[in-house]
């Protein structure tokens, strides 16, 4: 296959760094064993890998304290999370208005099987920025037991302030969720602050690893309500769970490949320093945004925020829907992502419904080759719309 310019790096990044790859294969040939079950070489030898990971992941968000527990996605940790909690009747929920259907599938169950009360936070709708007086009277008319929030948007880029609204949402004893899934490994975020209950990560985006390992920061002495159920190798003969977070959430058998791949690319990032990291992407971001911005026909979405940005931006093309422009670039070779972008709310807020928006997604591995067969694209769309 000819190499392909790729741009949806949002949806998972590629290509990762070398020693993911060679890490990943290497010690599932030599010592892919299961984690917790029993107590020969290869499970040994999986178990401390894993530990290895999580030990780099607090390392990275400087919260040695801070449980981390592994799930196959962010997704799977989100449902535990949110199901677990224990909401019921007439507790209020709060979102931003950009969250991805991995919170509001879960929330709108629950608003439907436990009637929760949802709630959108007030943002603007040109900085994006949130209303924080609005903000704090809406927590005075309806208390929060629960504020989640992303990180940053997967449809924009656009970096939500979540310290300062969780630092709100605290004095009203509400519990508190960060989605990471588009900044773990990229933006710093202060996981020891009491501001943070849970925090999740995909371990395929930011992070640099493979598919299949996801999982979430909570504070030590955490509970949550067992959503699933099944054998951890520890007291067996027990029917019921644990009651540790770490051994009641990772049940059954774990992806010791997609462990070793996040050890491998998180050992990368420590390596280099995560400012590095983020560096480069915003390097490749401002290239994008510029490039883009060159071409009269391309409208950015949110392109007045005021807020900070992640490598994540969207745009409309004059005279084509953004399926159009996907099949268009995806046949000279450049992948990006149009439609919804699993992101609803977002779309709604950012009024790109009901065809949703073109993707395009940087990384620090984006490069030279990457932007000179999207710039060609790009003026072949224009020429010929």
């Amino acid at each position: 296959m000819s190499k392909i310019a790729y741009f949806d790096n949002a949806a998972t990044t590629f290509p990762k760094p070398q020693c993911t790859y060679d890490f990943a294969d290497a010690f599932y040939r030599h010592a892919g064993g299961s984690i917790g079950r029993g107590g020969n070489a290869l499970a040994a030898a999986a178990g401390d890998i894993a530990q290895q990971a999580k030990d780099n992941l607090r390392t990275l968000y400087c919260c040695p304290a801070n449980e981390v527990v592994f799930t196959s996605s962010a997704t799977d940790a989100l449902n535990r999370i949110l199901l677990g909690l224990g909401l019921g009747a007439g507790d209020n929920v709060f979102i931003s208005p950009f969250e991805h259907n991995a919170v509001t599938r879960p929330l709108n169950h629950l608003a439907k099987e436990s009637d929760i009360n949802l709630h959108v936070l007030n943002f603007d709708k040109t900085t994006l920025l949130p209303d924080y007086s609005a903000i704090e009277q809406a927590f005075c008319k309806n208390p929060p037991r629960l504020v989640i929030l992303t990180h940053a948007s997967n449809v924009c880029g656009a970096v939500i302030p979540v310290e300062e609204i969780c630092r709100i949402a605290k004095r009203f004893e509400a519990n508190t969720v960060i989605d990471m899934s588009q900044t773990a490994g990229l933006l710093p975020l202060d996981l020891a602050s009491d501001l943070y209950d849970f925090a999740v990560f995909a371990g395929h985006k930011t992070l640099l690893g493979p598919f299949g390992i996801g999982g979430f920061f909570c504070k030590r002495g955490r509970r949550l309500n067992p959503v699933f159920f099944g054998g951890n190798g520890i007291n067996s003969i027990e029917q019921d769970l644990p009651s540790n977070i770490v051994q009641m959430e990772e049940i059954a058998s774990q992806n010791t490949y997609a462990i070793a791949g996040l050890k491998a690319s998180t050992d990368w990032i420590i390596e280099r320093g995560w400012e590095a990291t983020n560096q480069e992407e915003s390097a490749m971001s401002e290239r994008l945004l510029g490039l883009l911005r060159s071409f009269s026909n391309v409208s950015i979405v949110g392109d007045g925020m005021s807020c900070g940005r992640i490598g994540v931006v969207s745009a409309l093309f004059d005279g084509y829907s953004p399926d159009e422009v996907e099949l268009i670039l995806g046949n000279t070779g450049v992948a990006v992502r149009s439609g919804l972008h699993c992101a609803p709310y977002a779309h709604r807020f950012l009024d790109t419904l009901p065809a949703g928006t073109v993707r395009f997604s940087v990384s620090a591995l984006t490069d030279e080759d990457d932007f000179a067969r999207l710039e060609n694209a790009l003026q072949l769309i224009r020429d010929e719309g």
